[in-house]
């Protein structure tokens, strides 16, 4: 009995602290668009603590599982960057060699296997966001993919991404998509609705700032 609850419980618990910990990285980099279209988010409530307490779940979620955990983080990463490959970054490298460079250490850490699984499940998690956010991102002229490639060519690359996951890792994808639903619905909890874009009422400012 205990060694079934471990085996499920170990590393949904991973799934849980490294979803959690790339939804509040994810939330402080979109913040702008956040406040652009009215919600103030558990990150931007956090302000610079956000960083720490990221860090936090991150490491937990490492020591549960650090196999998962790392295939997740560098999926995630790989899959962020899918939608502006040609873009340069910060540290000077465009970002089709980081998210080669993310791919790579996914496999070196983790195995190739985990991070295949990894890269397939984030993209169809993170494709399927795009298609849920798409209108309220044309609103604050933020391209994901749904926007940059079409809607139905997105639904058709994200159950093509579904499909991959599930034939690698069935119960692993599905403890992920309930992984997400749960954190999805935390998110939407803790997410204060401003003001609504469509309005276009005034900026109130940046909570957590100064």
């Amino acid at each position: 009995m205990s060694g079934g609850l471990l085996e499920w419980g170990i590393p949904f618990l991973t799934m849980l602290l490294a979803g959690a910990a790339i939804k509040l990285m994810d939330d402080h980099l979109d913040a702008e668009y956040d406040v652009c279209r009215g919600e103030q988010t558990l990150a931007i409530r956090f302000g610079r603590a956000v960083l720490p307490y990221t860090m936090v779940a991150g490491l937990l979620a490492a020591a549960a599982d650090h196999r998962l955990a790392c295939a997740l983080f560098f999926a995630s990463y790989a899959v962020g960057m899918f939608s502006r490959l040609g873009e340069r970054l910060p540290t000077g490298l465009p970002a089709w060699a980081e998210t080669l460079l993310a791919v790579a250490l996914a496999a070196l850490v983790s195995g190739w296997q985990w991070a295949l699984w990894a890269l397939a499940l984030m993209a169809a998690i993170d494709w399927t966001d795009d298609l849920a956010d798409a209108a309220k991102d044309a609103l604050t002229g933020q391209r994901n993919l749904a926007l940059r490639v079409g809607v139905v060519e997105t639904t058709l690359l994200a159950l093509l991404a579904l499909c991959v996951a599930v034939v690698l890792n069935a119960k692993g994808t599905a403890m992920a998509f309930v992984a997400f639903a749960l954190l999805t619905l935390a998110s939407e909890a803790t997410t204060v609705r401003l003001w609504d874009p469509e309005e276009g009422r005034e900026d109130p400012g940046w909570p957590g700032r100064g």
